[in-house]
C-alpha cells in the first residue's frame, strides 16, 4: 500500500505518543525510548530486507505492548515477505482486529486471505469495511475478485457496478468485467461491456485475443447474427464483430457471406491471422460445386496479398488445389509455405504426402529429408522417408530410417503400425528373423486383426518352417475373413504344404487361381509344387511353364521344368 520509505518515517514520527501511551497502559518494562528505539531498528532491518532481525525484534516489543496494531501489521509483512503465508495471515487478522477502521489493515489481512483462498473469511472482512465507505474501489474490486473464487459472476459484476464511477475508463476493470459476463455465457454483455472501452480509447480491441478463444466457442445463433448487424455498421473498425459474423455465416453454410465476413475482418491491421486460417479450413467443407472453389480462391489470393509473409495461407492455397486433386499445384503451395518459415509439420508432412500421389519416391525421400532438419525428432518423417526408401528398393536404407522412426513412435499414432509391419518386412528380406517377429509382434499387440502382418508373419514363418503351427493359426483367421482373397489364400496354401498338408493345400491354392487379380507366378509355382506333391506331376509341369510366363518368375522354374521335380536349393 505505502511504500517504505513512509512506513520508516510514520514508525519514526507518528507512532511514538502511541508507544509512549502503551508503555503506561500495560506497564511495560521497556521506556518510551527503549521502546522507539527498538520499532525504529525493527524498521532499518525491514527495509534491508533483514526479515529474520526484524521479526526476532517485533516479536519482543509485541511482548511489551500486546495491543498495538502497527506491529501485528509489519510482523505480517514480514511474514509475508518470506512466504510464510499462514503467519502473515494471522499477524494481519491481528492487526485488523486491534484497528478494524483500518483500511490498510483491512486490505492487507484480505489480500492475505485471497491468496490462501480463505474466500469467505476475505468476504466477510470486505463486507464490513465497506460499511464505511460503501464506493471505495479497493474494497470493489476485492469484492468481484472473491465472488469470482465462489462462481458468482452475478455478485461480482454488482461489485464492480457500484465502484465503476471510480473505474470505467481503466482496460483492466473493462476486461473483468467482459471475463465476467463469458463466464456466464453473456456474449453480448461481454461486447456492450467492451463499447466503454473502444469509445474512449478506439485502438483497444473489443477483446483480447485470449478473451475471443472463450468468445469463439459462445457465438451461435441466428439471434446473434441480428444483434451484430447494427453494430459492426457503428463499429466498423472492429475486425472481431467482423469475425463472430463469419462464424455464424459458417454455421448456417452460408459460404459467401462467410468469405465476405472474412475479408472485412482481415482489413483490420490488428487480426489474427490464426483465426483467419482455422475459418477458411471450415470453409473447404462447404465447397460444393465450381463456384464455391472459385470463390474460396480468390478470398484466399485476397489473404496472401495482406499477409505476405504468413504461410498459413500459402498452405490453404494448397489445400484449394488438393482439393481438386491437382497435386502438382497443391505441392507447389505448400512448399512456397513451408521455405517460408515458421511453417508447422502438417505441411511437410502434406508435402510427402502428395509426391506418393504422384509417385515421386525419390522426392519423398528429399523432402523427408528436408523436412527433418527443421523437425528432427517427429518419427513420422523418420518413418515416410523409410517408406519411400522401402519402396525404392533401398531395404538397407530404409531400416536405417525407420530405426530413427521408433524411439519416437507410440502405440496410439497411426502410422504405429505401418511402422513395425515394414520394418518386420525390411529385417526379415535381411535374414535378420529375430528382430523381424519382434516386430510383428508388436503390431499384433496393439492390433491383432492387422492383414499385412497376418499375412507376411505366417508366409515368413512358412518359409523358414518355424513355428507352423502359429502361422497356420494366423493365416486361417484373413481366410476365414476374406474367403475370396488369392493373396491370403496363397500364404494359407503354402503354411498347410510346409506342414504336410498337402491335400488341404490344393484345396486353397485352386481357391486362390479362382481370384485372377491376385494371380502371380508365384502362385502358379506354389500351385506346380502342390500338385508335385499330389502325385500330379504332369499338371506340375503345366503349372511351372506359367508361372515362368509370367513377371518375377523364380529362377528355380527351369529346373524344375526341365527335371520334372521340385528342386530344393
Amino acid at each position: 500500500m505505502k511504500i517504505r520509505v513512509y512506513i520508516f518515517l510514520l514508525v519514526c514520527f507518528s507512532l511514538s505518543p502511541l508507544l509512549g501511551q502503551k508503555k503506561k497502559k500495560d506497564a511495560s518494562s521497556l521506556t518510551h525510548a527503549q521502546s522507539e528505539e527498538l520499532m525504529t531498528e525493527a524498521m532499518r532491518h525491514y527495509m534491508k530486507d533483514d526479515f529474520d532481525e526484524a521479526i526476532l525484534m517485533w516479536e519482543h516489543l509485541i511482548l511489551e505492548i500486546p495491543k498495538e496494531a502497527s506491529i501485528y501489521y509489519y510482523l505480517g509483512k514480514a511474514y509475508l515477505a518470506q512466504n510464510k503465508n499462514s503467519l502473515a495471515f494471522q499477524n494481519a487478522a491481528e492487526a485488523w482486529k486491534l484497528a478494524p477502521h483500518s483500511m490498510d489493515y483491512g486490505l492487507f489481512y484480505v489480500d492475505i486471505a485471497l491468496d490462501l483462498r480463505k474466500i469467505d473469511e476475505a468476504l466477510a472482512a470486505l463486507h464490513k469495511m465497506s460499511e464505511f465507505d460503501q464506493i471505495q474501489p479497493e474494497i470493489g474490486l476485492r469484492l468481484a475478485q472473491a465472488y469470482l473464487w465462489k462462481e458468482n459472476g452475478k455478485e461480482a459484476l454488482n461489485a464492480l457496478k457500484k465502484v465503476e464511477v471510480w473505474l470505467e475508463d481503466f482496460p483492466e476493470i473493462v476486461r473483468t468485467k467482459q471475463f465476467i459476463y463469458l463466464k456466464e455465457k453473456d456474449v453480448l454483455g461481454a461486447i456492450s461491456a467492451g463499447f466503454s472501452l473502444i469509445e474512449n480509447s478506439p485502438d483497444e480491441l473489443l477483446f483480447t485475443w485470449d478473451q475471443m478463444e472463450t468468445v469463439w466457442d459462445l457465438v451461435s445463433g441466428k439471434k446473434l447474427q441480428e444483434d451484430l448487424g447494427p453494430l459492426k455498421s457503428k463499429y466498423f473498425a472492429q475486425g472481431q464483430l467482423n469475425l463472430m459474423s463469419a462464424k455464424l455465416f459458417l454455421e448456417a453454410k452460408d459460404l459467401d457471406s462467410t468469405c465476405i465476413e472474412i475479408l472485412h475482418a482481415a482489413a483490420d491491421s490488428r487480426m489474427s491471422s490464426e483465426i483467419l486460417g482455422q475459418l477458411t479450413i471450415q470453409i473447404l467443407e462447404l465447397i460444393k460445386t465450381k463456384e464455391h472453389w472459385q470463390t474460396v480462391y480468390e478470398m484466399v489470393l485476397e489473404l496472401k496479398g495482406l499477409y505476405p509473409i504468413d504461410p498459413r495461407f500459402s498452405a490453404l492455397e494448397g489445400d484449394l488445389w488438393a482439393n481438386i486433386s491437382k497435386f502438382k499445384e497443391a505441392q507447389d503451395s505448400y512448399l512456397k509455405a513451408a521455405r517460408m518459415g515458421n511453417a508447422k509439420f502438417e505441411v511437410w508432412a502434406r508435402i510427402i504426402q502428395l509426391d506418393y500421389e504422384m509417385n515421386l519416391l525419390d522426392s519423398a525421400t528429399t523432402h523427408a529429408e528436408e523436412a527433418l532438419v527443421l523437425f528432427p525428432n517427429q518419427g513420422y518423417l523418420w518413418f515416410q522417408k523409410g517408406f519411400a526408401e522401402y519402396l525404392n528398393g533401398k531395404v538397407s536404407e530404409s531400416i536405417r530410417s525407420f530405426e530413427g522412426a521408433v524411439p519416437m513412435a507410440n502405440s496410439q499414432d497411426g502410422w504405429y503400425t505401418q511402422l513395425y509391419g515394414l520394418l518386420g518386412d525390411a529385417y526379415h528380406s535381411k535374414s535378420l528373423y529375430k528382430q523381424s517377429d519382434a516386430c510383428f509382434e508388436k503390431v499384433l499387440v496393439v492390433n491383432p486383426t492387422e492383414e499385412h502382418v497376418l499375412n507376411n508373419y505366417s508366409y515368413y514363418l512358412s518359409l523358414r518352417r518355424e513355428k507352423l503351427e502359429k502361422a497356420a493359426f494366423m493365416s486361417k483367421k484373413l481366410v476365414d475373413k476374406f474367403p475370396t482373397n488369392g493373396t491370403y489364400l496363397d500364404t494359407y496354401a503354402w503354411v498347410l504344404f510346409q506342414s504336410g498338408a498337402y491335400e488341404e493345400s490344393l484345396l486353397y491354392i485352386e481357391k486362390a487361381l479362382k481370384d485372377e487379380k491376385q494371380n502371380s507366378s508365384t502362385v502358379w509355382e506354389h500351385y506346380g509344387d502342390v500338385l508335385f506333391k499330389n502325385g500330379r506331376v504332369d499338371e506340375a509341369v503345366k503349372a511351372w511353364k506359367i508361372a515362368k510366363s509370367l513377371e518375377g518368375a523364380s529362377n528355380k522354374l527351369d529346373k524344375k521344368i526341365e527335371n520334372k521335380r521340385i528342386i530344393e536349393n
